[in-house]
């Protein structure tokens, strides 16, 4: 896939991160373009987070995406690449704005969230070329654009000194809310959070008070045992499914064309219709105006 250069004159540019102060002149972005402007929140958090962080950032972002809401985050470890996962398994839209070029994955270990935000119809966002390397300064430059993408801003747990709260200033200035989860006070981690309660953040204790600030439409609140129902579902069912489908079920996360899924898979064109017929001859997917996705059983 290729990159894509967006110039702050272009119409494709992010709206709201034109009237930031210092927007980027050029954003460079690997993935659907179209989200960019669609209404969304930044899910920010501390690296080093506890394990309780790590499953209120995936339950927030399940919800916050299952709304309609698309979630922005940084792709870093902990809080940060948590957010994305949450997103990704309700098939909900997610943004990853870099400190680096956008063909430098980092950390590695993030390489197949990386993928799979592409791949679900996400972008991967930064204002440096494609094979610029990460280093601190950036990663504290591109807090503004994170905050700057958003509506608003939700922040899980963050250590009392972190980059989170260069981000909640950022937030501040651009006349964002930021709101944030209580953190026990013998939680070392989660510090930096009370803190910014304290500084007038709005305090949340479910997605839902995130959500009604931004849309009225019925919430249907998730939590982290619906998550896992969800992925042992998917699991199963593609386990049920011939070895040599299963690349193309597993391209089938979202209704998509033909040549989407031969992108996706690195199938030609002329093996995925034989494959695709038999596919749907055999109920396992469907077609509706030359878009193909999993049948529901």
């Amino acid at each position: 896939m290729q990159i894509k250069e967006i110039s702050i004159n272009d119409k494709e540019y992010p709206k709201r991160l034109r009237y930031i102060k210092n927007p980027p002149e050029i954003l460079y972005v690997l993935g659907n373009t179209k989200i960019l402007n669609d209404e969304g929140i930044a899910i920010i958090g501390s690296r080093c987070c506890t394990e309780g962080g790590r499953r209120n950032a995936r339950v927030f972002a399940a919800n916050i995406a299952n709304a309609g809401l698309t979630v922005i985050s940084g792709l870093a470890k902990g809080i940060d690449v948590s957010a994305h996962i949450g997103a990704l398994e309700v098939k909900g839209k997610t943004i990853a704005v870099l400190g680096n070029g956008p063909k430098y994955v980092f950390p590695p270990e993030n390489a197949d969230t990386y993928k799979n935000i592409i791949e679900s119809g996400g972008a991967i966002v930064s204002e440096y070329p494609e094979d610029t390397e990460p280093s601190s300064d950036k990663f504290r430059q591109r807090n503004r654009i994170v905050s700057g993408l958003s509506e608003g801003v939700l922040i899980v747990e963050a250590e009392w000194r972190s980059g989170t709260s260069i981000t909640a200033r950022y937030a501040r200035e651009q006349g964002k809310e930021v709101f944030c989860i209580a953190n026990s006070r013998e939680n070392r981690k989660g510090i930096g959070t009370n803190i910014q309660i304290q500084k007038g953040a709005t305090l949340v204790m479910e997605p839902k008070e995130v959500i009604q600030k931004y849309k009225a439409n019925r919430i249907e609140q998730l939590t982290i045992e619906d998550l896992e129902i969800m992925q042992d579902k998917q699991e199963n069912k593609l386990e049920t499914v011939k070895e040599e489908y299963r690349a193309i079920y597993k391209a089938l996360a979202e209704e998509i064309s033909l040549n989407e899924i031969s992108v996706k898979t690195k199938m030609e064109i002329s093996e995925l219709y034989e494959k695709l017929f038999l596919m749907e001859m055999e109920g396992l997917i469907e077609v509706n105006q030359n878009k193909y996705k999993i049948k529901e059983r």
